[in-house]
């Protein structure tokens, strides 16, 4: 799973090539990536001494535009269900926290790759869309990235993606299932947040 979850977060830091007339959704997207380029050239110094400055970049710039909860809510399934309010909302806070780590330490492996847009696909009633990705290679095939965005209260934010055929949220499903049927939900949320205290530590 780790290079389908970097080319998901390589997406928001690289140079895209613009259509003639984007969507709003594309131009969330294309003003999230100038936002945090030019944040990290105008911080470079101080990121250089002070690495974890990068985690309040990539959570000022980056995440107000995904929806965590409805993400974390899939991640869970049928055990969002089960999970008391408490539970939920310390499962969307650590399933937070694991992205914005991720995202973080994926930050220093941009090489200046490119982003072609492709037609986006639009639900009936045009408040779900799909911007469809490729990565540009040096060699080899492109890397196809779908983002499922939808419109909520006037924004557009990101409910879900799919990169080179591997369905994030259904991946992390799959995880976090197994072991929820191994130690039980409190046991995995437990965990999660014990995880998160440890990186951040």
């Amino acid at each position: 799973m780790k290079r389908p979850i970097f080319l998901f977060l390589l997406f928001w830091l690289m140079p895209v090539l613009a259509m003639a007339t984007p969507h709003p959704a594309e131009t969330l997207v294309r003003q999230t990536t100038q936002r945090l380029l030019d944040a990290l050239e105008r911080e470079r110094p101080v990121l250089d001494k002070h690495p974890q400055r990068i985690y309040s970049l990539v959570r000022k710039i980056v995440l107000p535009h995904f929806d965590f909860q409805r993400m974390a809510r899939s991640v869970l399934g049928k055990y969002w269900r089960r999970a008391s309010r408490a539970q939920r909302r310390r499962f969307v806070e650590g399933f937070r926290q694991l992205l914005v780590r991720t995202y973080a330490k994926s930050l220093q492996e941009y090489s200046g790759q490119k982003v072609v847009f492709l037609p986006m696909r639009t639900s009936a009633d045009a408040g779900e869309v799909t911007v469809r990705t490729e990565i540009e290679q040096k060699s080899g095939f492109p890397i196809p990235i779908d983002y499922v965005l939808q419109h909520q209260g006037g924004r557009w934010k990101v409910v879900g993606l799919t990169i080179d055929g591997v369905n994030l949220v259904i991946n992390y499903r799959t995880s976090f299932s197994a072991e929820i049927r191994s130690k039980g939900l409190e046991a995995t949320i437990r965990k999660l947040e014990q995880r998160n205290r440890e990186a951040n530590s």
